[in-house]
């Protein structure tokens, strides 16, 4: 991948920092990254570019429904990212996690664009040997922001803190969403 030109990221108002923090571990703690330990996954249904998915609950483990879309390098098959939105049984908002490379710089941070709206900085919550999560919970103005786009993107920084931007397609995120929503 190509590193893009720097971007400034205006900061988020503590409030929604706050919450951004409160989803992440939210998220976390519910074991909705896809592959979880414990979890039992369902069938799969395709949605333009997104995969939705639910999970059972099991032990402490909580089940959740979300849809998801992974990034792999065209060499190798290594997955780059990966990006859910889920609903887990303790929020009736959507959840957003990231799945990110080990080695990326944390200072910097995580953002995420739609379209040519301004970026939203997403806390990175840790790192294990598979890779560091963040997350978010998404309020009513970045799903609506998510509905309407055509492209997110994921922008990261390498361990030289140059920025590295991933696009995701939004191609069908609107009826993924719906479907899980649904089920949830």
């Amino acid at each position: 991948m190509r590193p893009s030109p720097a971007q400034s990221t205006p900061l988020l108002p503590r409030r929604r920092l706050a919450g951004a923090h409160a989803a992440a571990r939210l998220l976390l703690a519910a074991g909705l990254l896809l592959g979880a330990a414990g979890a039992t996954a369902q069938e799969t249904e395709k949605f333009g570019n997104w995969t939705a998915q639910c999970e059972e609950s099991k032990g402490k483990v909580q089940g959740g429904c979300f849809i998801f879309q992974n990034l792999v390098l065209r060499e190798g098959g290594q997955r780059v990212l990966q990006f859910a939105v889920g609903y887990v049984a303790t929020t009736d908002e959507p959840i957003a996690l990231l799945s990110l490379p080990l080695g990326i710089s944390l200072p910097p941070g995580v953002s995420i664009r739609i379209g040519d709206a301004q970026p939203t900085r997403v806390i990175v919550e840790r790192c294990e040997p598979n890779g560091c999560r963040a997350g978010l919970k998404l309020d009513e103005e970045l799903l609506t922001q998510l509905r309407q786009g055509t492209q997110l993107t994921v922008t990261f920084h390498d361990a030289e803190r140059r920025p590295i931007e991933v696009p995701l397609s939004l191609d069908g995120f609107e009826a993924g969403l719906a479907s899980i929503k649904a089920k949830s």
